[in-house]
């Protein structure tokens, strides 16, 4: 096992991410506000999904509904109607949905050793990755299957969460690698303001795979799952699959040529005693090719092309509300391009775009300018303005019931101007800080009109404009080379309005979400001996006062041993400081919880 010391301030500075420029660069250069949460730190914190893994980065909100849903953002606007302005990519997958523009978070399992690093941007990346990158980007990026060969047996059992997970890794033929994962996992239910159990329990399984062929210029990846999700209602169930391919090829001057296909299902249905439910489904085609290049020595260029097709069915006899119509095929192309100008040695100018066309909302332009300053071997600064958009859902445009709403052909893109501003530096060889600064802009955003005569129908419109204003703030202090401190701080405000004349009858809130004013986090990484870990978690997030939902502090720990360097067992509390408490509504109370943990490398 390696000392978190073993790498210096400056080599972790090196770490290389690809989500800024969509091509290998040093954090330390890249000019925005990025935070990379590594393998190891999700398996020292002992996290047991996906997006509790999440809450490990400072610039994200991450606020659990019940014991499925999670709602997610970036620089507010976050709760179980507005977090719709956040992109996430599982190994270049785009998970979010077209019927509501969020993330189904509760279909989004991974076996979380696979994982080697989640990059977190807070901000637009609209120019890089289209529409619905508004207010950030999750990049989940997996492992390479040559870096998982042999065995793994990971276990996890208590009173809220029971989770198995196995992996296997072996080679093909002299060039090839591949492993096969499969996992199960059951949650337990939340609490109601009262105590008493929620009945939101739920439990699943997923098995994948994925395959890595390298010769002297190509590299080939194809990988793919499937799962179901059984939730606790008579007939609920998530369910789906996807099976993605990539091929790169690197040529002698340096660029390198890349295409990417995938396809992806997804499947809910939901039953009610009633007999009534509803059911709906996704499938997605996506195909692109990338090329990166340097021309002139001081010109490093990205561009490329996209095309994705989606094709959904939603039906609904547990409610009037239905889409009109039920069933439709949306395409999406893009074409984009961004050139990093080196204009001297110590400063870069990003300038690019995407041109995106949807058969849905029409052209959207989403422009970008960043500008990089290294002012010395310590202190880097940035400053960018960007342009982004959100797309119509398939909810806005199609959602129908008689004498309540009715369709919304007119409902058009939200759109987003942001300025930003950094600074990273390295205040020692044994501390680093990040602090960006945002302003944004927001002109079109969603409302619910009714009808000036009748009241209703009501349809919706983009009648609301405003702007969010803060900071994010992290850093890394290892004290000893044995202990690992990561503080981090971000603070929020937000003005919205009408437009003159406009009506709003579902208020505000539902497009602007519940956020915090502030959120407080300090992470610990402790090595107390040879063979054992300690984490420790402290976040203190601030009250939801339009909702009812007080401010609360939680703190995790997690003890783990190191039995020998194949056998790991461990003991995790989470939420220790409430027997429950509230985070995104006062009618789920999420619980303290328990759980032991082994882990086998064979």
């Amino acid at each position: 096992m390696s000392n978190l010391g073993d790498l210096s301030i400056e080599e972790l500075s090196q770490i290389e991410v690809l989500s800024v420029s969509r091509r290998p660069e040093p954090i330390r250069e890249a000019p925005a506000a990025i935070y990379v949460i590594s393998g190891e730190d999700i398996r020292r914190s002992g996290v047991t999904s996906l997006a509790e893994a999440l809450r490990l980065a400072p610039n994200l909100e991450v606020a659990r509904v019940n014991s499925q849903s999670y709602a997610i953002s970036s620089r507010g606007l976050n709760s179980v109607n507005a977090d719709n302005k956040l992109l996430g990519l599982i190994d270049g997958r785009t998970i979010y949905t077209p019927f509501f523009s969020s993330i189904f978070w509760d279909q989004q399992e991974l076996m979380l050793a696979d994982i080697e690093r989640i990059e977190v941007i807070s901000g637009p990346g609209g120019t890089l990755w289209g529409a619905n990158a508004m207010n950030g980007v999750i990049n989940v990026i997996t492992k390479s299957s040559n870096d998982t060969q042999g065995g793994l047996l990971d276990l996890k059992g208590g009173d809220l969460v029971q989770r198995g997970a196995g992996r296997w890794g072996g080679r093909i033929g002299e060039t090839g690698t591949y492993r096969v994962y499969g996992l199960g996992f059951g949650q337990g239910n939340t609490r109601t303001a009262s105590g008493g159990d929620a009945r939101d329990d739920w439990n699943g399984k997923q098995a994948g795979f994925r395959t890595d062929f390298a010769s002297r210029n190509d590299r080939y990846t194809i990988q793919g799952d499937l799962y179901e999700n059984i939730v606790d209602t008579p007939d609920g169930r998530r369910s789906g699959g996807n099976v993605l391919g990539r091929w790169t090829r690197r040529f002698v001057d340096g660029s390198t040529f890349q295409v990417q296909a995938y396809y992806d299902e997804q499947r809910r249905s939901d039953v009610a005693l009633t007999g009534g439910g509803s059911h709906q489904y996704v499938k997605t085609l996506d195909v692109e090719a990338e090329h990166v290049f340097t021309w002139r020595d001081n010109h490093q260029i990205v561009w490329g092309v996209g095309y994705r097709s989606w094709n959904d069915y939603f039906a609904n006899n547990a409610n009037p509300f239905t889409l009109e119509p039920a069933s439709q095929t949306l395409n999406l192309t893009n074409v984009y391009a961004q050139d990093t100008i080196t204009l001297r040695e110590d400063v870069r100018l990003v300038l690019g775009s995407k041109f995106e066309y949807s058969t849905f909302s029409g052209w959207a332009v989403m422009p970008n300018v960043r500008l990089g300053w290294q002012a010395n071997r310590q202190n880097f600064l940035w400053a960018a303005i960007s342009r982004a958009v959100r797309s119509p859902s398939r909810l806005e445009r199609d959602l129908s019931a008689p004498g309540i709403v009715n369709p919304s052909p007119d409902f058009n893109s939200e759109k987003l101007v942001a300025y930003e501003a950094g600074w990273r530096t390295q205040l020692s060889t044994r501390a680093t800080a990040s602090v960006s600064f945002y302003y944004n802009d927001y002109t079109d955003l969603r409302t619910t009109k009714p009808n000036p005569v009748t009241f209703l129908p009501v349809n919706f419109g983009n009648g609301l404009e405003g702007y969010t204003y803060g900071v994010d703030m992290w850093a890394s202090y290892s004290p000893f080379p044995w202990w690992r401190l990561d503080p981090g701080i971000g603070l929020l405000h937000k003005d919205f309005h009408l437009k003159p004349g406009e009506r709003d009858i579902a208020g505000t809130q539902t497009v602007l979400g519940h956020d915090p004013e502030h959120q407080v986090f300090l992470r610990s990484y402790m090595e107390l001996t040879n063979n054992m870990e300690l984490f420790v978690g402290l976040r203190q997030i601030a009250g939801l006062t339009d909702i009812g939902v007080p401010s609360y502090f939680e703190a995790d720990v997690r003890l783990g041993w190191h039995v020998s360097p194949q056998v790991e067992v461990s003991l995790m509390g989470q939420n220790l400081v409430h027997r429950w408490h509230a985070e995104a509504t006062t009618a789920n109370q999420i619980p303290r919880s328990f759980y032991v943990g082994a882990r086998w490398k064979f």
